[in-house]
């Protein structure tokens, strides 16, 4: 190229072309400054290149110094605090830097899941609050994560979800939650002097917990496990009917505490539990309105008087079991606030014992026409006390059918008197109290009679016998006419 000289430097991205005139007298010098000028252009074109590779390439985010929301990359917790079951959504947005590949959610009490380094059992040098609670992968070079998942059972105070990239464990990254207290009840309707089941969550590890009800003490025995939760029976006092609170206070928890409201609903008990018809019952009812009048009703049958609770929904009623059937009926209290109580009350359905008949056996009673019979029975036993007696008397043993008048209901006594007709006679005694329970039918293995003759039998008789009567006076009669004429 003549008297041109020229330089060439390559390096990726970067080409650098120098050219000159030179001249016989001064070609010494610029060679010299040629050479100078190409070794500082060559150094810089590979620095520039070695910086365009390193923008280009992946860049660690941790080994950048970028954890912790440095150099753009931002992590967010929604919501930040909240009881155990909470629905959380964590997100990652790291700028230019990737976040793909596989990874793994964990949960601790701890912000590095780390123990007691110097202890020498291996299971108290990691931390023991730590769970896993979710893996996955993300797409290559994704520069965003976002995941949703609960929060796990844990103690009280702050607690951290981490971000574990596979193979990258120094990578970790944090996100803070405040785990707070809470019950759970497992009844939201509950019934005075009954037990409420309920449940703590989010509470200090092993500690003793203190139970109200409206702000008064309750004594039950509860304290929380290694994860800060309990569980306990509750009894409730007497409550009036509506909403209440229950509260939990644990004693290393200071200036925090868990409450619920129940829904305390009317209820009553009937004593004795199988009360007899004519007896006195006993109706106690809890959780009705302070201070109101309770209508009470047997069935669809109002009573007629009726209680007044007490300022705690309490009250006390005696009433009788009216004659009824055996089996369950409705006792049915309401107050003038509308609260309102059914007890299924059970009648006593056993039947009496079977009486046992006497008399008449194989007696025969009168000669001629209608007879009066005493029947007698040895009586029922039954727990009313009170029994009816129902006789049938049948010319058969099947005792059908059943002639007009041979039944007699409602007897109270041990013994009858019936008016029968003449005639060959089977008899059977039932007892049934005043719930409508019958015994068995007994029967009088003996037939009995009535009458030796049947009055209509003579009077037919009678009457055959006069028809002849005068059929023969009517013949002798004409025999004497044609005689005399």
């Amino acid at each position: 190229m003549g008297n041109s000289a020229y330089v060439l430097f390559y390096h990726q991205h970067y080409v650098v072309l120098i050219s000159g005139s030179l001249t016989k007298s001064g070609e010494s010098s610029i060679n010299c400054f040629m050479r100078i000028l190409s070794y500082l252009i060559g150094v810089f074109a590979i620095f520039l290149a070695l910086c365009s590779a390193l923008i280009a390439a992946p860049v660690d985010v941790q080994a950048q110094g970028c954890a912790g929301g440095a150099c753009g990359i931002t992590t967010t917790v929604s919501p930040n605090s909240g009881p155990t079951g909470t629905q959380v959504t964590l997100s990652i947005s790291s700028g230019a830097y990737p976040l793909g590949g596989n990874y793994a959610i964990w949960w601790s009490k701890t912000p590095n899941m780390s123990g007691n380094a110097q202890s020498s059992d291996p299971d108290q040098q990691g931390d023991p609050t730590a769970v896993k609670l979710a893996e996955g992968s993300n797409p290559k070079l994704s520069q965003n994560f976002n995941v949703s998942l609960s929060v796990p059972e844990a103690c009280n105070g702050t607690n951290y979800f981490h971000f574990i990239r596979s193979g990258k464990a120094e990578q970790m990254m944090n996100f803070a939650f405040q785990v707070t207290p809470t019950l759970i009840a497992r009844d939201d309707k509950v019934k005075p002097r009954s037990s409420i089941n309920v449940t703590g969550t989010g509470f200090p590890p092993s500690d003793k917990i203190s139970l109200y009800v409206d702000g008064e003490p309750v004594e039950v025995s509860a304290e929380t496990n290694t994860t800060g939760s309990f569980s306990a029976d509750l009894p409730l006092p007497d409550l009036i009917a509506g909403t209440h609170v229950v509260k939990a206070t644990a004693k290393k928890m200071y200036n925090q505490e868990a409450t619920l409201k129940v829904k305390v609903v009317p209820a009553i008990m009937i004593e004795p539990a199988l009360p007899l018809v004519g007896k006195t019952a006993t109706i106690t009812g809890y959780g009705f309105a302070a201070s109101s009048e309770v209508s009470i009703k047997y069935d669809t049958v109002s009573i007629t008087s009726s209680p007044t609770s007490d300022k705690n929904g309490r009250f006390v009623y005696n009433f009788t079991v009216p004659e009824t059937s055996g089996g369950t009926h409705d006792i049915t209290a309401s107050d003038k606030s509308g609260n309102v109580a059914v007890y299924q009350m059970p009648v006593e359905s056993s039947p009496p014992t079977t009486p046992t008949p006497v008399n008449p056996t194989s007696d025969r009673f009168g000669i001629m026409g209608t007879q009066p019979v005493i029947f007698n029975w040895m009586p029922a036993k039954d727990d009313s006390g009170t029994v009816v007696y129902t006789l049938e008397i049948a010319d058969n043993l099947n005792f059908f059918p059943l002639m007009p008048g041979m039944r007699r209901s409602g007897i109270s006594e041990t013994s009858a008197t019936m008016t029968l007709e003449p005639g060959t006679y089977y008899w059977r005694i039932q007892a049934a109290d005043p719930s409508g329970n019958k015994s068995k039918w007994a029967l009088s293995p003996y037939a009995f009679q009535v009458g030796l003759i049947n009055v209509w039998l003579i009077v037919g008789a009678g009457i055959v016998l006069l028809v002849i009567f005068i059929f023969l006076l009517r013949a002798f009669i004409q025999r004497v006419r044609g005689y005399y004429y």
